[in-house]
C-alpha cells in the first residue's frame, strides 16, 4: 500500500534549521537588550555580561549550522542551494498572485513550483545574505574593535543592524506561514517529522513531487 507521506527534509537538514532557529531567537533576545529601555538592565554589569556571553555562543552556533547540513546531507544542501537560485517565469508569475493567493483564498490559481516556491526562495536568498552581513560584521565587532578604524566599525554596527531588521521582517512573515496560515501549516510538520502528505507536496510544490514520483523515491 502506498504510503500517504513524501519525505521532504533530511534529518541534516532539519537539525541544522532548528539549530539555526534557536540561536537566532538568543542573538535577537540578547542583542535586543542594548535596544529596549526597559531591558538594558541586562545589558548592563554582571547581566551584561552574561548576556554578551550568551550572544557569542549563539552567534557560533548561528554560524556553523549550515555545516550540520553540509556535512550530513552533502547532496540535499547542494540542491536545495541550486534550486534557490533557479528562477523561471513561474516563480515570477507565482509572487505575481501570492498576494491574492493567501489573502482572498485557494480559488486563486497560482503556477506550479518546485521543491521551494518562489516566496520561499527569496526569503532563502535573503537568510543567505542576512547570514553572510550577519558574519561578517559581527566579526567585526567581535574582534575589530581598536584593531579596524571607527569608521569601518561603525558601518560595521550600521550594517548588521539593517541585516537584523530585514531578517525579523522576513523572519516574522516566515513564522506567519508556516504556524498560523491555514494553507501552508503543514509545512512546518515537515520540520518535524521530515514529510508531508501528498496531497500537500501536490497543491504547493508539484514540479518537485513529479520528479519525486518518476524517481520512485515517494512513499
Amino acid at each position: 500500500m502506498e504510503s500517504r507521506y513524501v519525505e521532504r527534509f533530511s534529518a541534516s537538514e532539519r537539525i541544522a534549521h532548528w539549530l539555526q532557529f534557536v540561536a537566532f531567537m538568543v542573538l535577537l533576545v540578547t542583542g535586543g537588550f542594548i535596544y529596549m529601555p526597559a531591558l538594558q538592565a541586562f545589558a548592563l554589569g554582571p547581566a551584561g555580561e552574561m548576556s554578551r556571553m550568551f550572544h557569542r555562543v549563539a552567534a557560533v552556533v548561528f554560524i556553523i549550522t549550515p555545516l550540520i547540513y553540509l556535512i550530513g546531507d552533502s547532496k540535499g544542501f547542494f540542491s536545495s542551494l541550486r534550486e534557490v537560485f533557479s528562477w523561471g517565469s513561474d516563480d515570477f508569475n507565482w509572487l505575481k498572485k501570492a498576494w491574492q493567493y493567501y489573502t482572498i483564498g485557494d480559488e486563486v490559481e497560482v503556477p506550479p513550483q518546485g521543491k521551494y516556491s518562489a516566496g520561499q526562495k527569496l526569503n532563502a536568498i535573503t537568510q543567505i545574505i542576512v547570514f553572510i552581513l550577519f558574519t561578517v560584521t559581527g566579526l567585526i565587532m567581535w574582534f575589530g574593535h581598536g584593531s579596524v578604524t571607527s569608521t569601518v566599525f561603525m558601518w560595521a554596527v550600521i550594517i548588521h543592524d539593517l541585516s537584523v531588521t530585514a531578517a525579523l521582517i522576513f523572519f516574522v512573515l516566515h513564522l506567519y506561514l508556516v504556524a498560523i496560515h491555514p494553507f501552508t501549516r503543514e509545512s512546518i510538520t515537515a520540520m518535524f517529522g521530515g514529510v508531508v502528505t501528498r496531497e500537500y507536496a501536490q497543491e504547493h510544490h508539484a514540479k518537485w513531487y513529479e520528479k519525486v514520483k518518476a524517481k520512485g523515491e515517494a512513499g
